[in-house]
Formats: C-alpha cells, sequence, structure tokens
C-alpha cells in the first residue's frame, strides 16, 4: 500500500484508489468499511449523516427509491422484540453500528436510546447494562466498547424468544411451590 500512497497527488486519485478497494464488495461491506475508516478518522456520525441526508435528497428529487431506508430505534423494536433491557441495550449498540455507522460506545452513550426509541428507562441501567455483558452480547472497554459477534446474531434472530418479559406466559409452567404440590397430589 505504501507504493500507492506515493502515487497519489489529489484528492480525486485518493478517491480512485478508495473506489478501487471498495467496489468488489457488497453494499453492506463497503457502508461497514466507510463508518469504520470514519471512526478511525475521528470524523463525527454527523458529517456522514449529512452527507447521507444529501444523497437521500437527491434519489428522491429523481423519483427513486432508496434500497434500504434506515429505520427508527421504535420500528427496529417493534421488528426485533426485545423482552428486557439487557436485550434493548443490545439492541441499541447494533442500531448505533447498523445504522448510525458508529460501531464504539460507552456505557453512558446507550442510555439516551431509551428515550429515542419511546421506552421508559431502566431502574437500574447499570445493572442491565452488565448482563447484557455477562451475556456475550456486549464488550465492555470503557469509551470503545463494542456489539459482539455474538451480540450482533441475537439482535438479527430477534433475541430468539428469550427471555419473557414479565407479565407474559413464560415456556415454565408453575412455580416451584406448585410443581411439587402436583408431585404430591400424584402420590
Amino acid at each position: 500500500m505504501a507504493a500507492k500512497t506515493k502515487s497519489i497527488k489529489s484528492p480525486v486519485d485518493a478517491v480512485q484508489v478508495i473506489f478501487d478497494a471498495l467496489e468488489p464488495l457488497d453494499v453492506d461491506a463497503r457502508q461497514r468499511v466507510i463508518s469504520s475508516v470514519l471512526s478511525l478518522f475521528g470524523v463525527p456520525a454527523s458529517v456522514s449523516a449529512s452527507a447521507s441526508q444529501s444523497q437521500t435528497a437527491a434519489h428522491a428529487q429523481r423519483g427513486t427509491d432508496l434500497a434500504t431506508r434506515i429505520k427508527s430505534p421504535v420500528e427496529l423494536i417493534q421488528e426485533k422484540q426485545p423482552a428486557t433491557n439487557a436485550q434493548r441495550i443490545a439492541l441499541f449498540a447494533y442500531y448505533r453500528e447498523k445504522f448510525e455507522g458508529i460501531g464504539r460506545f460507552s456505557r453512558a452513550e446507550l442510555k439516551p436510546y431509551f428515550s429515542k426509541a419511546k421506552e421508559p428507562p431502566p431502574a437500574n441501567y447499570d445493572r442491565d447494562f452488565s448482563v447484557a455483558v455477562r451475556s456475550g452480547w456486549i464488550h465492555e472497554d470503557g469509551a470503545e466498547s463494542y456489539l459482539t459477534s455474538k451480540g450482533l446474531e441475537t439482535v438479527e434472530a430477534g433475541f430468539a424468544g428469550k427471555a419473557m418479559p414479565r407479565g407474559s406466559s413464560s415456556p415454565r409452567k408453575g412455580s416451584r411451590k406448585q410443581k411439587i404440590a402436583q408431585k404430591r397430589a400424584k402420590r
């Protein structure tokens, strides 16, 4: 790569090198690479978001539909149906990475997503974040925390029906006391 950088004399040359590197990738892979590079250079998400909004406006003026539309946190919650606050936290990390192009975060940076998603904030956010970490969905590393591969797969699978919300019927039938009483009744 060092040999190529010597031949780059203008921004147009740099764009060509980047284009050539990204061309063989699919759209999602291109977006991930671009988001990662922006993050490495410390370019704020608002810069890439405003570029994306300009693109959206240009497509709308031409009367074409975008192949992928950005979902709101509310839509994503309705689609994936997280049942616990730990699942919601993993979903917010997924949302930041997938739709906002921000792969790294601190513990505190995910908390405002509850209000963005029109969800009540957890009574004990730190505990719920720790549950997401213990579940292997998030790797915590201060401001460099990230959604793990397991977390990505779990969110995309819609949490596979894990952890029914309070008040709903769970796969387990009856409490421990009820099971003991049933065994005694059978004797």
